[in-house]
């Protein structure tokens, strides 16, 4: 091997390794950082306007979203290499739209306070977020808007159902939603929950790809969707 040709090899793999670090981990945290920082002034609002007990239940949710928020921006700064993707420019954009149709959803015009619904959807909105950070504290490095393989996470909420987060941030959505949304934000979360199950068959596909021998049989063992811990133990 020529010095020249290990030259080039070594520039490839620079220009890889800050592609990576620019577009896979820097950008994403920053994103991110964006709504970590918005979640701290409305954590700090919350924990200084508790006037009744429900209030209570509104700064659960609000440290959970801010715990969410806190471990998206930690885990893509310090992902994982990954062993399979799916980067078609569909699967792209249906992963990125979906992700922002959610966050949008609760700002489109049309909605109006139903304040027989607020204390349900808090409740909805704090048991997604709740099931969702746990899902992440199982998923740690591994976790990326685009289908991608990592690592194969079989253990907690995983042991349950195949994709705790989607279900957790599915249930968020709605829970946010319920009590304001007008018909615009409401397509909003149904175009979110499309794309969160198009993008759980598309991980499903890498998964099974990078990891043939283990994948198969743990599809076979726990549900898809919802929770079930007496098939999960069989």
């Amino acid at each position: 091997m020529t010095a020249s040709s290990v030259a080039d090899g070594v520039q490839r793999r620079s220009l890889a390794y800050w592609r990576d670090l620019v577009f896979s981990r820097l950008v994403p945290a920053l994103f991110f950082s964006v709504f970590l920082a918005r979640q701290l002034l409305f954590t700090w609002a919350g924990l200084h306007s508790i006037h009744q007990p429900t209030d209570y239940l509104f700064v659960l949710q609000q440290l959970l979203a801010l715990a969410y928020f806190t471990m998206l921006v930690v885990l893509y700064s310090t992902r994982l290499p990954k062993r399979g993707t799916d980067h078609r420019a569909a699967v792209v954009f249906i992963a990125f739209t979906g992700t922002f149709s959610a966050i949008v959803a609760p700002f489109l015009p049309g909605g109006e306070r139903r304040e027989g619904l607020v204390l349900v959807a808090d409740l909805v909105a704090t048991a997604g977020l709740a099931y969702s950070v746990w899902g992440l504290a199982y998923l740690r490095r591994s976790f990326s808007i685009i289908p991608e393989a990592r690592r194969l996470v079989i253990g907690g909420p995983y042991g349950l159902s195949r994709h705790p987060v989607y279900l957790g941030e599915i249930v968020t959505a709605v829970g946010i939603n319920l009590a304001t949304a007008g018909w615009l934000g409401a397509l909003a979360i149904v175009y979110f929950i499309a794309c969160e199950l198009l993008r759980i068959r598309w991980e499903e596909r890498v998964l099974a790809g990078a990891f043939p021998d283990d994948y198969p049989p743990y599809a076979l063992r726990v549900p898809r969707y919802f929770p079930n811990p007496f098939r999960a133990r069989t």
